[in-house]
């Protein structure tokens, strides 16, 4: 569970908040991410689709 602080200061009377830190008890786990990346990068099939190439309507509905 995180613990959230936050710090206030008043801004024309009311109470705004100016800053939030979130403390976690875990770290967080990119290393399984990174290794399913590579996993993907090295499989034979072709991955996501290029924006500057114009896909042909026949490729579109195979």
């Amino acid at each position: 569970m995180s613990i959230i602080r936050s710090q206030y200061t008043n801004v024309k009377g009311k109470k705004t908040e100016l800053s939030r830190k979130t403390f976690k008890e875990e770290d967080r786990h990119w290393h399984r991410e990174a290794k399913s990346q590579k996993a993907q990068l090295d499989s034979s099939h072709k991955h996501g689709n290029r924006k500057d190439v114009k896909v042909k309507m026949d490729r579109k509905l195979t």
